[in-house]
């Protein structure tokens, strides 16, 4: 049974790392002095590559959505070896909001705000040196430098809490928007959505106003991208008239900048591998995985190759032994006429291992080399631009702008030598009909192993009724199936939350009796207990949501041309209370530990002195 008003969701960290929290440190040896140093921070590849998501750039978010899958034999013998809850990975679950920012986590300890830390530096440095000689250039870098702070800020209060919701509060706390670099200043207080939303806008709305029309390195915004990333922003906040305006935008700056698709797109009808007379693929392997791709230059390996606007960089998706693509994802490209498939679908080795006298072995698997054989970003790339601009345009019913965007995409990427590459049929489409290929064009075009697919599943999941929605997502490990809700976010490394209809009492009582219980227990939607911990406590946190769904009722709205009765289904909402609970830090333990020691210590102390021993 599915338990759907009161969930408790728990996990043990994954990782915890060894320095203090946000801690900024240097690059190197030399403090900079001058607005030209500032500058090569922005081009360091710990800003760009290494502090970004996770020191596994962002590989971990790729589990939470529906591109990947695990096989029962790396669940089993790969991922609980190294990481023991393997919900983590197995279940694909969202986590809660962090809550406390004094504490390490991993995705911000060794991610995120490593790089905001740097991003500060530059900010508040080059204010400090600049001259009227570099005041220009210095206006240029803080521009660059918020742009991208806005960007990470973005993608991470997203994947800590909620997507926002234009039809609701939005003031579900996620992550503190620090902007300071000194690390002397304390940290903010956790940011709720709108407020992360609103300070990210003001970053993007003073990048706008001063960042160059040209960069030397694609990791670095130039207008268009700044321009992007706004289109991006009005995406998520859904806000389609206002994405379309600077999607609109964004493509004009790359043509009058590139001069042409030509220059913006691979066309990879003129890729091919070429031949190694040397290599030797295993018996049903394709050869394909050990050759270089060749295309219309030699910067396929680049990070400044012509797809990329925004550079950061994107974890492969032929990850051999961590995953690999999902059957709903290989069952989303032709076959025949798509070349992404032809290219990067090869077969290769599969997870094995051998435990005593046992060896599991998924044996020959398919597995998606595209961003093993090119450079793929998991900030912009002009292919996903040119995707923002065609869904804008259907969600604002122009099919024909739409179909003409994603007709240009195709181009460049199904087999010409087959007849047209448009999409079959597109303009007898429905608005929502044309919608779905572009979604579905989307999510062949990104990359596999990025958050793109977690975020654009929340994002999503609010089109309630839409073929492309989904509620909920399900993975299968074995006999073990593991189910998400699309829209949520469950857990955390070291924590949990609980859910439940206040009733007739008062927020303070509710809170008093939270506080003070010393046990959970999980019951499913007739009442009968599920699961229950004793060792979680209060986290200091509560709050109301009004219009939760409490359940779905069933009613009986007529008969079928078959006689048989026809059902509707309606979601019934109300008030809920959230309390969060997470595990006792160890230094709490620790003091319950050394207040039992000086008891005992005590006790037999007055023994002896009782003259007892």
């Amino acid at each position: 049974m599915k338990a759907k008003l009161l969930t408790i969701s728990l996990m043990v960290g994954l990782f915890m790392g060894c320095h203090d929290f946000l801690d900024v440190k240097p690059v190197g040896k030399l403090i900079p002095t001058e607005v030209e140093e500032f500058e090569n921070i922005l081009n360091n590849t710990y800003t760009v590559d290494w502090y970004y998501m996770d020191n596994n750039k962002g590989t971990l978010l790729a589990s939470l959505g529906d591109n990947l899958q695990i096989s029962e034999n790396s669940a089993n013998y790969n991922y609980t070896a190294t990481h023991p809850n393997i919900n983590r990975y197995a279940a694909y679950t969202f986590k809660l909001p962090y809550g406390n920012p004094e504490k390490p986590d991993y995705f911000w300890e060794w991610g995120t705000y490593r790089a905001v830390g740097l991003l500060n530096n530059v900010i508040d440095g080059v204010n400090d040196v600049k001259n009227e000689k570099t005041a220009k250039l210095a206006e240029e870098l803080s521009a660059q430098a918020r742009a991208a702070r806005a960007w990470s800020y973005l993608t991470m209060a997203m994947i800590y809490g909620p997507v926002y919701d234009p039809a609701g509060a939005n003031d579900t706390k996620t992550i503190p928007y620090r902007t300071a670099a000194s690390p002397t200043e304390a940290n903010p207080a956790l940011s709720t959505t709108a407020e992360v939303f609103g300070l990210a806008k003001a970053d993007i709305d003073f990048a706008l106003k001063s960042v160059p029309d040209n960069v030397n390195h694609p990791a670095r915004m130039n207008r268009c991208a700044v321009q992007t990333l706004m289109a991006y922003y009005y995406m998520f906040a859904r806000d389609f008239g206002k994405m379309l305006e600077y999607a609109d935008m964004a493509w004009t700056s790359a043509l009058a900048q590139q001069g042409s698709v030509d220059n913006l797109i691979y066309n990879y009808n003129d890729f091919y591998y070429e031949p190694d007379p040397e290599a030797s693929p295993s018996p049903g392997t394709d050869v394909e995985v050990s050759l270089d791709l060749k295309g219309q230059d030699d910067y396929l390996g680049q990070t400044y190759h012509r797809e990329m606007l925004f550079y950061r960089v994107a974890p492969s998706g032929g990850m051999g032994s961590s995953g690999y693509p999902s059957v709903e994802f290989i069952s989303l490209f032709d076959k025949n006429t798509d070349l992404r498939y032809r290219l990067f679908m090869l077969k290769d080795l599969g997870y094995a291992t051998t435990v005593g006298d046992t060896k599991y072995d998924d044996g020959i698997v398919l597995q998606y080399y595209r961003d093993v054989k090119i450079k793929m970003t998991q900030g912009f790339s002009y292919p996903e631009l040119l995707l923002m601009r065609a869904e804008a345009y259907a969600r604002n019913s122009r099919k024909t702008e739409a179909l003409s965007d994603l007709n240009t995409l195709r181009k460049y990427r199904y087999d010409n030598t087959q007849g047209s590459t448009d999409l079959p049929n597109g303009a007898a489409l429905t608005e929502d009909q044309l919608l779905e290929e572009i979604l579905k064009e989307r999510r062949r075009e990104l990359p596999i192993a990025t958050f793109q697919r977690v975020l654009d599943l929340k994002r999503l999941a609010l089109d309630n009724g839409k073929p492309w929605c989904k509620t909920t997502i399900e993975h299968k490990i074995g006999t073990q199936t593991y189910e998400l809700v699309a829209d949520g976010y469950q857990l955390q490394q070291d924590g949990g939350r609980i859910i439940f209809q206040p009733g007739e009492k008062t927020f303070e009582e509710i809170e008093a009796a939270v506080s003070a219980a010393t046990s959970l227990v999980l019951l499913d939607e007739t009442g009968e207990p599920l699961a229950s911990r004793t060792d979680l406590v209060y986290a200091g946190r509560m709050s109301k949501q009004k219009d939760y769904v409490i359940r779905t009722e069933k009613e009986e709205t007529g008969t079928g041309e078959d006689s048989n009765p026809v059902y509707t289904y309606k979601d019934v909402t109300g008030p809920v209370m959230i309390a969060e609970f997470r595990l006792p830090d160890l230094r709490e333990a620790y003091k319950s530990l050394e207040e039992e020691i000086t008891n005992a210590q005590m006790a037999i102390v007055e023994l002896y002195e009782g003259g007892e021993a």
